[in-house]
Order: C-alpha cells, then sequence, then structure tokens
C-alpha cells in the first residue's frame, strides 16, 4: 500500500441507514489513514434502503417513497423525486441519467440536472429488487420478486428478454466491462455470459450472501451473514478470503487505483463497522476504520468526484446562509422542490435552523 497511496484521490463513505439518516466520512488516503466525519443529512422520514451517486450528485432512496437529491459538489440539497409509489429498492446513476427502482414495479429514468422523468419502464408485476446498467448505457438488468429477470433497452425503454427463475432473487450485477453478468440469491451467486442461459460460475456460501461487487471483469467480490469478504477469479477460480468484521456484511463499495490490478475496498457491517481495504487479486491490507454509532448502515456508496478538499469542514446549508446577509430569511424559510411527473412544483416549509445538513458530532478516527 504504501509504494502507491500518493496515486490514490481523496473520496468519501456515504452510507444510508435503517434510523433514515444519510451519513458521510472523508477519505484521504494521501495521508495518514483516517476516516473524518463530513455530514450527516436528516431528510428520510423512514429507512434508506438504496444510495448511488455520480462525479456531482447523491441520490438515496427511503422507504419513504421518496429519492431525496444533493449536490456534492455545492453541499445543497436539491429536493426530492416523487415518481414512485411504493419503496426505492434500487438507484443507479449512467452518465447524465438517473434510473430508479421501486416495490411499486416500474423502473423510471430521469435526467440529471433537470430531474424530469424521462421514461417508466414497465413490464414487472412484482417489486423490483435490484436493476443494474450495462457499462454501454444501451442495456438494463432489474430482477424482481415475480422471479423475473428482464433484460430492457434503453433505447426503446421496452424489455427485449424476460427469464424466468427457479429460485427469488435478491439482486443483479454486470462486471466492469459488461461481458458477464451476476445473480445473488440467497446463498448462492450464479455468473453468467449474455449469450447463455446457463451459469458458467456458482459460488455457494454457507450462511445468506447479502452484497456483491465485480472489481474488474474477472474478479469477484462479496461477503454476507458469514462476516467475511470473500474475493475469487472466476476465470481462474483463486479466491482469498478477508476477515475482519465481527457482523454481517451489508454492503461494499469500491474505486480502482491508478496502479493495474489495485483497489481501494470499502466495507460496513450491521453493527457499523466501516472498513476500508487495499485489495489485489493475491493479497489485502487493512488501512482505516471507523465505528458508526447509534446507527444500524444498510447500503453504501464510494463518491471521488471533484470538490472541496477533505480537510476543510462542509457548509451546512444553514451556515451558507448566515454568510449571506441578503438572503438571511432562507434560514427559517426553503424552497423544497417536490418533482412529481416531471413538473416541478415549489412549496416554503418552515424548519429550524441547520436543519438541512447537520454536522456530524464524532470525533475523528484515531490515528495510530
Amino acid at each position: 500500500y504504501n509504494e502507491y497511496k500518493s496515486y490514490l484521490r481523496p473520496m468519501e463513505v456515504i452510507i444510508g441507514t435503517y434510523e433514515g439518516p444519510v451519513i458521510s466520512y472523508g477519505v484521504d488516503l494521501r495521508d495518514d489513514i483516517c476516516l473524518e466525519p463530513q455530514f450527516i443529512e436528516k431528510s428520510h422520514s423512514g429507512c434508506v434502503k438504496s444510495i448511488a451517486c455520480s462525479s456531482r450528485y447523491l441520490a438515496s432512496g427511503s422507504s419513504d417513497e421518496s429519492i431525496r437529491l444533493l449536490d456534492l459538489h455545492k453541499r445543497v440539497e436539491l429536493g426530492a423525486l416523487m415518481q414512485h409509489s411504493g419503496t426505492i429498492t434500487s438507484l443507479a446513476f449512467h452518465g447524465s441519467h438517473l434510473l430508479s427502482g421501486s416495490e411499486d414495479g416500474l423502473i423510471c429514468i430521469f435526467s440529471c440536472g433537470s430531474w424530469d422523468c424521462l421514461k417508466t419502464l414497465k413490464g414487472h408485476t412484482s417489486a423490483v429488487l435490484q436493476l443494474a446498467v450495462h457499462p454501454s448505457g444501451v442495456l438494463a438488468l432489474s430482477v424482481s420478486k415475480d422471479k423475473t429477470l428482464k433484460t430492457w433497452s434503453l433505447i426503446t425503454g421496452k424489455p427485449v428478454h424476460t427469464v424466468n427463475l427457479q429460485q427469488l432473487p435478491d439482486s443483479v450485477l454486470w462486471n466492469t466491462d459488461g461481458s458477464m453478468y451476476g445473480i445473488l440469491a440467497d446463498k448462492t451467486i450464479s455468473v453468467y455470459l449474455p449469450s447463455s442461459g446457463c451459469p458458467i460460475r456458482n459460488y455457494t456460501c454457507q450462511r445468506r450472501i447479502v452484497t456483491a461487487k465485480f472489481l474488474s471483469p474477472k474478479l469477484l467480490c462479496y461477503g454476507g451473514e458469514d462476516t467475511f469478504i470473500i474475493l475469487v477469479n472466476v476465470q481462474t477460480s483463486e479466491s482469498q478470503s478477508i476477515a475482519g468484521h465481527q457482523a454481517r456484511v451489508k454492503a461494499l463499495d469500491f474505486v480502482k487505483s491508478d496502479v493495474p490490478n489495485h483497489f481501494i475496498l470499502a466495507s460496513v457491517a450491521s453493527d457499523g463497522d466501516v472498513k476500508i481495504w487495499a485489495v489485489s487479486q493475491s493479497s489485502h491490507q487493512l488501512i482505516g476504520a471507523t465505528q458508526i454509532m447509534n446507527y444500524r448502515p444498510v447500503c453504501m456508496c464510494l463518491f471521488t468526484g471533484e470538490k472541496k478538499s477533505l480537510k476543510q469542514p462542509f457548509e451546512t446549508f444553514a451556515n451558507q446562509v448566515k454568510s449571506k446577509a441578503k438572503v438571511k430569511r432562507r434560514i427559517l424559510f426553503a424552497d423544497l422542490h417536490a418533482i412529481v411527473g416531471g413538473k416541478t412544483i415549489r412549496r416554503k416549509l418552515k424548519h429550524r435552523k441547520r436543519s438541512r445538513m447537520i454536522p456530524l458530532n464524532l470525533e475523528p478516527l484515531d490515528k495510530k
């Protein structure tokens, strides 16, 4: 790790919780390893079920049936998307678009910036559990409680293929070049080629697998209730096990370093334990950790977009307003943009000072 840490960029670990808040930790791997609390955002009134970020925006979906949007460059809340009538189960950014899946069985495609709903994909007869966009942006996969896997054309907005699954799926994911995909169901991950209906690999654990990610076209990473993180090469079947958590692994995400075949992997467990790993196909090293207090993690994503230095604390919504006397009244009244059916409705709601982004009152990770 010390040999290539100068190649790494600052990033943020952003976590959605069962209680509703979205919590962010800043990570600067170029200096001393640390995870510093950045902000906690409390817009949702229900459990945060899914979270995703692009190079600028953060989207979080909740059981309150809303998608909350934040501009991570300006550090302000943009509003809420109210297109769905069920819990938001999956979110994915691709280019200038945001895709969302919900328990209402619909998949919506939004345009980033204007946040208009460009298309609603209909086809599932039950809740959408997970969706995954092909790296080309031409296709998307979705799995549902109706035990089907659907392939969608994002050009026409229509399903082009449907597969009936024998087991209720939990998730679906593409590898990084789109040459294969995986379906997670209970204790098994099955890896498929797009041209074949039969799995080329099956990986089974003794206990339920909760989360999985492809780090490269051939390197698969997954974790779950057995508390281990497994890295396996789907071509050679070489694998390694990472032991570091004491509770079930709830979410994984990664960024690729400039060093070939090396990755920075973030993992979060149900007990609030957050760990940062430097991994390759044959080795791993723990390089940072912290503990979330009073909240139970559900989902996670990593943000690496261009922004302010992580060493500068985020300005809260209230602090930004206080610095400008001419708009001081915005402390008491803020515009909430509820985007419904492509139309923007502006309402003024009273709220308490510092109620948009409240600084996270936690101590930074001890440097050892």
